[in-house]
């Protein structure tokens, strides 16, 4: 059975190669070469970028500095799509609503830079596992990141046009932010632009490191001048979930060979592991790693960050924000504490992204069909922190004050058909809470509630459950919707369905006219402890079938009820004792 769709970006997803041609024959045109469409067509489409840099410089005898010319490619690039924009290709919309519709995983494989790749798609409203692309822009500014959050070191920012005038305000450098400092990027991630030879000690070392930054970097408007601490302790914490339901992995970065200047840079980062001058280890201090766990966890709540994050956190007597990275890379920056107490292989690090991303959609009624042997081959321990967030990218309820519910603006929704979302956080507690072995629930619609009730299963770790849909349409839908949990999507008429053992737990969500003849036909298989939940029980004037129903049932003495104050309605009800 096909799971999953995996994309490539440009060219297939999106119409980038009248733009990728255009930036080759700007860069050719500097060196005075005409450059045509059909020389592009023949030579380049499906050739990562650098090696059609590097057959350029070759076939023109350029001499270029490939990095250089890179950087440019780059620019030029970012400069057209601001002005003209990607189109999608055509029938891509279509066919990533019908894969959604599905419930097929889909993804992307790309050589693009991520930021790249989800600023296009976002700027189509395509859904991203992850951080929005704005977030990413506003994270991505070391100096405004350092600042809001409050345990930044001290620092400024220079401009190039500062640069270009020698406009330094050492005085400020050397009198507020101290030496030694050290000069970063201010909008580059990845340790790009920094190593030992970024760190300046006093006024006459710093003028060429602004200096070669800049000129490395032709992109580049600003550098953010920090103070460097020498004698800290660098971690790598790492934040995994959404809103409270998170995850939270401290790595401490431990130098092989100590010296002046201990600093996690671009060159360490392309070695081999075995090659680099640090390795991770874990903290032991109890002191230390609650704090650490403290501010990160702040951190990824005050920047509205999702799904997974990293910060790097200096300790020197207190602990300070170095870097926000909502892009992470999955490897032991990310995930070294958790391989060594719970055993995670490293390769499993994704797996975690997708967790993340697959709880945030089930806690918002939106959920996919992630494999549950994917989630079980996971850390139990890391899974029981992530696996209960709070809803996200939901829409406000849309039914209006009731008698029974006076604030409907409280509560959020997918749809105007499916449940509230936060019923269908109260389906699974109500599942963990009374321990059914078997549930039936009626109108199965696209799945939300039959997933929530499911999650309960889950968490029980016994139980199964039948869900009745008429239409077959929305129940090949479900199927594939709840493939991995202990769920049976049948297709036909409720009355028509016998069950084949007694009924735990009967919800009923349905057309609503039909709910009380379903009751009736199941009243055989409930038992004196069978709970029935009866949803869309408010008193409505356009529509009070269910309302009538319950009362209806209750005055003939057939049930006791209690009616919730949720906006549409939540009734639970049982057998009378002599029935």
């Amino acid at each position: 059975m096909i799971r999953a769709v995996i994309f490539d970006l440009d060219g297939l997803m999106i119409d980038s190669e009248m733009i990728s041609y255009k930036c080759y024959k700007a860069i050719l045109s500097q060196f005075g070469y005409s450059f045509t469409l059909n020389e592009y067509i023949q030579d380049y489409p499906g050739r990562p970028l650098i090696a059609s840099l590097e057959f350029i410089n070759k076939k023109y005898h350029l001499n270029y500095d490939i990095q250089e010319q890179l950087e440019n490619f780059h620019q030029l690039e970012y400069q057209m799509i601001e002005k003209e924009g990607v189109p999608l290709k055509e029938g891509l919309l279509e066919l990533l609503h019908y894969l959604k519709k599905n419930h097929y995983l889909t993804v992307i494989a790309s050589s693009s830079h991520q930021e790249r790749a989800e600023k296009l798609l976002e700027s189509h409203n395509v859904p991203i596992v992850g951080n929005h692309y704005i977030t990413q822009l506003l994270i991505g500014d070391k100096c405004l990141t350092s600042l809001k959050s409050g345990i930044g070191l001290s620092n400024i920012m220079l401009t190039r046009k500062e640069n270009e005038l020698e406009c330094i305000p050492y005085e400020i450098i050397k009198n507020k932010i101290k030496y030694p400092v050290i000069v970063k990027p201010n909008s580059l991630h990845a340790s790009q632009g920094i190593s030992a030879k970024s760190v300046a000690f006093n006024d006459a070392e710093l003028l060429p490191i602004i200096k070669n930054t800049f000129n490395r970097f032709p992109f580049l408007e600003e550098v953010l001048i920090e103070h460097f601490i020498q004698n800290g302790t660098e971690y790598a914490v790492s934040v995994l979930g959404n809103g409270d339901s998170v995850a939270c992995c401290v790595n401490k970065i431990v130098y092989s060979k100590p010296k002046n200047i201990n600093l996690y840079s671009e060159e360490d980062k392309s070695l081999p592991l075995e090659q680099r001058s640090m390795a991770f280890s874990c903290e032991l201090d109890d002191y230390i790693h609650n704090r650490l766990i403290f501010h990160a966890k702040t951190l990824f709540k005050y920047f509205n960050l999702k799904d997974f994050a990293r910060f790097d956190i200096m300790y020197e007597k207190t602990f300070y924000l170095l870097e926000a990275n909502c892009c992470p890379m999955p490897g032991n920056s990310y995930s070294w504490e958790w391989q060594e107490k719970y055993g995670l292989k490293k390769k499993q690090v994704l797996a975690l992204y997708l967790c993340s991303f697959h709880f945030g959609q089930i806690a918002s009624g939106r959920a996919d069909n992630l494999p549950q042997s994917l989630i079980e081959a996971l850390p139990q321990e890391i899974i029981d922190l992530i696996d209960h967030p709070n809803a996200i990218d939901v829409s406000p309820e849309c039914s209006g004050p009731t008698e029974n519910c006076q604030h409907p603006e409280l509560y959020s929704m997918n749809s105007r058909i499916g449940s509230e979302i936060e019923v269908s956080h109260f389906l699974q507690s109500i599942v963990n809470v009374i321990k059914p072995h078997f549930v039936i629930e009626t109108g199965t619609y696209q799945g939300d509630g039959t997933i929530a009730l499911a999650e309960g299963l889950r968490k029980n770790r016994f139980g199964h459950m039948v869900s009745i849909e008429v239409d077959p349409q929305l129940a090949a839908i479900a199927a594939k919707r709840t493939s991995g949990y202990p769920v049976e999507i049948i297709c036909k008429n409720s009355l028509q369905y016998v069950p084949t053992e007694q009924i735990d737990l009967l919800f009923l969500d349905s057309k609503r006219i039909l709910r009380k003849d379903e009751f009736m036909h199941f009243i055989p298989y409930l038992h004196k402890k069978s709970l029935i939940i009866w949803h869309d029980s408010s008193y409505r004037k356009q529509n009070h079938a269910v309302f009538d129903a319950v009362n209806e049932l209750y005055a003939q003495g057939i049930i006791d009820r209690l009616l919730l104050p949720t906006p549409r309605g939540i009734t639970l009800s049982m057998l009378k004792e002599d029935k």
